[in-house]
């Protein structure tokens, strides 16, 4: 059987239009972007609506990088691949950027793809909310009557729910410059190569002087809860140490445990998502290490 759905497709002509319509038609209408999640769900029968609001006529709008007032910002409507070729992902700095495009599922997805779209879908393997989390991002929510800046890990309270009303829409992503001597890190593992789904996801951002660790950033894809989150208490017990692999091991067998809870399902066990997330928390740790001293010395 070929299930036929119908719905109305409203085309905004600004931000503004976009708004109202948001705001007289929601919840039964939704917001579009690549469509890379959303019409997935919508086959599946996860999510129904009356109608949708395209929003990539709005991409002159809010499809952008750029620098502001100590402040990277990242329009809403920026595909992956454009988040790749942009200035943060050649910045030693940032260069958890270029490795999140190389992990993200196909080229094709990767054009479509938007940076909004893949927060907004709250979703545990979320990779652009997982490695903003380590840079302490904020989300800018509009709607016709507010405008407002959450920090991003206040915006999730469960899996595919967030804490937005249902007619604000989300425009913008801003992080606060980092320092020399800091640097980031994705890392994704499946059993494909470009496979939209992964086992484990781990950001990090450390910022290392004189060989000490200053301030880290750890994010999973799930650390206690179904959607991305900190590993705070690996966060703390690295502060004011140096990145060696007896103080890497101790992080991972006696502090990652204890924050840390892992589902089984037909892909792998809780056990091994376990153990899989220490080996790639080390080794982005120590990816962050090399890319610190690449910069620092020349490399």
């Amino acid at each position: 059987m070929v299930l036929i759905f119908r719905f109305n497709v409203y085309r905004p002509k600004s931000l503004d239009d976009a708004l109202e319509l948001l705001d007289k038609k929601a919840p039964e209408v939704l917001p579009i972007a690549g469509g890379t999640d959303i019409l997935v769900l919508m086959r599946e029968g996860v999510v129904k609506f009356k109608g949708l609001i395209d929003l990539w006529p709005l991409r002159r709008e809010l499809a952008y990088v750029k620098r502001e007032d100590g402040f990277i910002r990242i329009g809403a409507l920026t595909t992956i691949s454009e988040l790749g070729n942009s200035f943060p992902a050649s910045d030693k700095r940032y260069l958890g950027f270029s490795d999140l495009t190389h992990y993200f599922a196909t080229p094709y997805i990767r054009n479509l793809a938007t940076v909004g779209g893949n927060i907004a879908t709250a979703h545990p393997l979320s990779d652009v909310a997982i490695l903003l989390l380590t840079l302490n991002a904020e989300v800018r929510l509009m709607s016709v009557n507010s405008d407002r800046w959450i920090p991003l890990e206040g915006l999730y309270i469960g899996k595919r729910v967030l804490r937005k009303e249902p007619n604000e829409l989300i425009v913008e992503v801003r992080f606060k410059e980092k320092p020399i001597r800091s640097s980031t890190s994705l890392m994704k593992f499946d059993r494909r190569k470009a496979h939209i789904m992964g086992y484990v996801v781990v950001a990090t951002y450390a910022f290392i002087d004189d060989g000490v660790i200053r301030d880290v950033a750890i994010a999973f894809d799930s650390v206690s809860k179904p959607y991305p989150g900190r590993a705070r208490l690996v966060e703390e017990f690295l502060k004011g140490k140096t990145i060696s692999n007896e103080v890497l091991n101790k992080a991972i067998r006696d502090i990652l445990p204890k924050e840390m809870i892992r589902i089984s399902d037909y892909r792998a066990t809780s056990d091994y998502r376990l153990h899989l997330s220490g080996v790639l928390l080390k080794r982005s740790l120590l990816k962050v290490k090399e890319r610190i001293e690449e910069s620092t010395y020349g490399g």
